[in-house]
């Protein structure tokens, strides 16, 4: 394929295709200044809050209120906060210091109480003895992470962005990658908790609930979505410091469906990168290895801060070429790029410096994940809703400025449905190759079966993609029906799921279905939250509670993923765009432009 692109613009949207996303080959500049703090995730006035996640726009674009906020700073504090609610019969939900999903998990409704866990984030305490860190529920995973390894400990699972919270981290299911023993999910090394649930008047209105491996609610517990009350504490457990390896093997795809599956599980924590636009994959065998061989790489690929005029030309950059769509544009900066990271180390770093070459090897807790935009502070020039430097450094995704915006959909197939999966994305790919040009490739990473009510009843295999949105509601993108035919395929067809704290929108219906036992889940969640005071409209909806729907109609409402389109009007019929069978998966319906 042979494209011309400016310098200026190529490297503009090499920054989106590959820094915006929160995947494996995402860079952003390591910022010389010191970073301009994330905006809170609650902001209140005088009689009501509004609720916001990272990139401040919902899956369904709708608003998030809550009537109140709590903010405790201790576990007494977060007690009388659920108390009180309770009495006044008020429905409650926790949102971290960040709040970095994107399903509609927290909204608590205007008549509700939001609780922060932001300044609930004091206590980290590491048992060296038992191998176990016991944090409060609003502490940081970075923070955990180097209070284990300075104990000379490590957690085995951790997600590849470490600005989130230790309650967040569990409650939506995220993980790492790997089918070796306990596997990827971080939900999979709790061994205890506490958690506030609503009581009696007799009892105070809300009531601590202490769970250890010996309960068997901790299954429900440890995955739960946020509905069986506030989690206060948690205990993780801990394994001796170790060092990863990576490396990358780039080859074509042509084997792709027959190789994916042993090599995911030859490798403790492997991932791979399929660029399906362009017939390669991107192969990333990681290792475990003692802590006596020799490295001390760093992963730098997530969340360093870039100034927000650079965030804001590249973001109209990408945006001006998604408009127009200049296929070979993105197509030529997908492949070129992604494979060029691949060759330089991906964001790794030998020496925590510079790369110099694979395999890259360091220290678990320095290897696993990364960040860094998260900490920061306020200024006259940077407050907590508004920016006035455009010199300052933030996160890429940051609410305040003009980011880009984009779905981050998870799709979760079992390893024994991979191949066929393979097969049938790469007949839909064979149709036409450059619609499957995006932000970035598909990305494959592991989980294993879980005894966690709502995890993962058989080893999974997880489909990430990332696609471009614009911020302009109702306008649809050039390439929309083969994503849309793919997530539709993938969920009807091959029996997958989403992952609970990613994009989905309608897709989510029914799925709760197919976790490992969601019947179970419902007994706890009964006992622990009689009145469904920790629910709300959204996860109503994904239980089926009350005869609640995740589907909303309306006009343009595919184009936001919250209903399957059913007639012309539910795509952008004034824009080309018409409501279609799929061209594969023909009970797909999908919005497709008609020239």
């Amino acid at each position: 394929m042979r494209v011309t692109v400016s310098v200026a613009m190529t490297t503009s949207i090499i920054f989106l295709v590959l820094c915006v996303s929160l995947q494996y080959f995402c860079i952003t500049t390591l910022a010389s200044q010191a970073t301009c703090a994330p905006p809170p995730a609650i902001e209140c006035k005088s009689n009501a809050c509004d609720v916001f996640n990272y990139q401040g726009v919902w899956d369904d674009r709708g608003i998030c209120k809550a009537q109140n906020s709590a903010w405790p700073t201790s576990e007494a504090e977060l007690v009388q906060a659920v108390a009180n609610a309770v009495k006044n019969k008020q429905r409650i939900k926790v949102v971290s210091k960040l709040s970095h999903s994107e399903p509609k998990l927290v909204c608590v409704g205007s008549e509700g109480l939001i609780i922060s866990t932001q300044n609930y984030a004091s206590v980290i305490e590491v048992n060296k003895t038992a191998m176990t860190i016991r944090v409060q529920a609003g502490a940081l995973m970075s923070d955990v992470l180097e209070a284990a390894a300075k104990e000379g400990l490590a957690l085995n699972a951790m997600i590849y962005w470490s600005g989130v919270s230790a309650a967040g981290v569990i409650s939506t299911g995220a993980h790492d990658s790997g089918l070796v023993g306990k596997g990827s999910g971080v939900y999979e090394y709790v061994v205890a908790m506490r958690l506030v649930v609503p009581a009696s008047p007799s009892q105070g209105y809300a009531k601590v609930i202490s769970l250890t491996e010996a309960d068997e609610e901790l299954n429900a517990a440890r995955l739960s979505l946020g509905t069986l009350g506030a989690i206060s504490e948690l205990t993780f457990a801990l394994q001796p410091m170790y060092k990863r390896s990576i490396s990358t093997v780039v080859k074509d795809d042509t084997d792709l469906e027959y190789e994916a599956e042993s090599f995911l599980r030859a490798h403790e924590f492997a991932d791979i990168n399929w660029i399906p636009s362009h017939g390669k994959a991107v192969y990333i065998p990681i290792d475990r290895h003692p802590v006596n061989v020799p490295g001390d790489g760093l992963n730098s690929i997530i969340g360093s801060a870039s100034s927000v005029v650079d965030i804001e030309r590249k973001a109209a950059d990408y945006e001006a070429i998604q408009d127009r769509a200049d296929v070979e544009a993105i197509c030529s900066v997908l492949i070129n790029e992604t494979l060029d990271l691949a060759i330089n180390g991906s964001g790794f770093l030998n020496d925590g410096k510079r790369f110099t070459g694979y395999p890259v090897i360091g220290f678990n807790h320095h290897m696993q994940t990364s960040g860094g935009c998260q900490a920061g502070r306020y200024s006259v020039a940077c407050t907590p809703t508004s920016i006035l430097d455009k010199n300052e450094t933030v996160c890429s995704w940051d609410r305040r400025i003009y980011a880009t915006l984009y779905f981050g959909v998870e799709l979760r197939v079992p390893v024994s449905r991979l191949p066929q999966v393979i097969k049938d994305v790469k007949r839909i790919r064979d149709l036409n190759p450059q619609k499957l040009c995006d932000m970035s490739g598909i990305f494959m990473r592991s989980i294993k079966k879980s005894d966690a009510y709502l995890g993962p009843k058989e080893d999974v295999v997880t489909l990430d993609m990332m696609n471009y949105r614009s911020r302009v509601v109702g306008t649809p993108k050039w390439n929309e029906d083969v994503y849309e035919e793919i997530e539709q395929m993938i969920i009807e067809k091959h029996g997958g799921v989403l992952h609970w704290g990613k994009s989905g929108g309608y897709l989510f219906q029914g799925l709760a279905k197919r976790a490992t036992n969601l019947e179970k889940f419902m007994e706890v969640k009964k006992k622990f939250d009689s009145s469904g005071l920790f629910s709300n409209e959204w996860t109503d909806g994904l239980f089926g509670i009350g005869g609640g729907s995740l589907e909303i109609f309306r006009d343009g409402c595919a184009l936001d993923k919250v209903c399957k389109c059913r007639e012309d009007s539910h795509c952008a019929p004034q824009k080309g765009y018409f409501c279609k069978p799929g061209k594969v998966w023909k009970k797909a319906r999908v919005c497709t432009k008609l020239n």
